[in-house]
């Protein structure tokens, strides 16, 4: 037995307000020729326009909806149905074996850009590779992400590694706001993957210090469907418990999900335990290999 759809509640307003234009156009005509208006003549024309006109940029209105919304795409004609697979409440289907793209932050989702951040504290280029060792190519950066130190703490790490340089480096990592730059593909690569049916998840190493002071690059998180950010759970991939705390927090099926960073150390962990990885070298490239997995948006 076939289950009767109900139309959607948005399609049912949109009539409606075609069929109450169209009649009060009507209406209007019929007062006009009572009343032996001089007008009577134009509101016809205007009402057979509107006949065909209303119609019309309704079906463009729905048509456009259902692309935005990801019912179809933008070359299906039919507005009123679908060329994507649904569930039983509607909720689009991804094709292929894929159901969850997991991205790490930092050089993919963002630019982690550690050197323009401190040549726009007025650094040389050799002071920035010095203390660049001392700090975001130390051991000691690892820290930031795990959450464990305060910044003052983290900097004085830093400092430690070159006393010559200490207070240069204290100074310049006591505010980290802007170490982390937007991309404008960003968000709508999250649109477009979830528009298709795809859970779209964050998996990174990321630091509270780098979320509050880069919300313009972070502004993506509003658009996800969750994730872990490694300070708020004090674990960092590669280790393999950051990954399982996924899996169990979101009901992850393996092979299902492909997880994509520019590390390959953490896309190794993530293969070992039956994800898809990808290593993201371009965005280009990662689109190429998702379709390649069966993953369209």
């Amino acid at each position: 037995m076939n289950e009767k759809k109900e139309t959607k509640t948005y399609k049912r307003v949109l009539a409606w307000v075609g069929i109450v234009l169209l009649v009060g156009m009507y209406l209007l005509l019929l007062y006009e020729a009572l009343t032996g208006s001089p007008d009577t003549y134009n509101v016809f024309i205007g009402c057979v326009a509107a006949t065909i006109a209303v119609p019309i940029l309704l079906w463009l209105l729905i048509w456009a909806i259902g692309v935005f919304t990801g019912r179809h795409t933008v070359a299906s004609l039919d507005a009123m149905t679908s060329n994507k697979k649904h569930d039983k409440y509607g909720n689009v289907v991804p094709d292929g074996e894929i159901d969850t793209v997991v991205f790490d932050i930092g050089n993919v989702l963002t630019t982690f850009a550690w050197d323009k951040f401190l040549e726009n504290k007025g650094y040389d280029k050799e002071m920035v590779e010095r203390m660049g060792r001392a700090s975001v190519n130390s051991d000691d950066w690892v820290q930031f992400d795990i959450g464990n130190l305060t910044t003052q703490e983290i900097a004085q790490r830093f400092a430690d590694n070159d006393p010559e340089i200490g207070d240069e480096l204290k100074s310049a990592f006591s505010d980290i706001t802007d170490i982390v730059i937007k991309r404008e593909e960003t968000i709508p690569w999250i649109k477009a993957l979830k528009a298709a049916g795809y859970r779209v998840l964050v998996l990174s190493n990321f630091s509270k210090q780098a979320l509050e002071g880069c919300k313009d690059a972070m502004a993506f998180l509003d658009y996800v469907d969750g994730g872990i950010l490694s300070y708020r759970d004090h674990v960092v991939k590669p280790d393999q418990a950051i990954y399982k705390l996924l899996m169990e927090r979101y009901d992850l099926v393996p092979e299902k999900t492909v997880f994509i960073d520019d590390t390959p150390a953490n896309i190794k962990t993530a293969r070992e335990l039956g994800w898809h990885g990808i290593d993201y070298k371009t965005y280009d490239q990662v689109v190429e290999e998702l379709h390649g997995l069966g993953v369209r948006y």
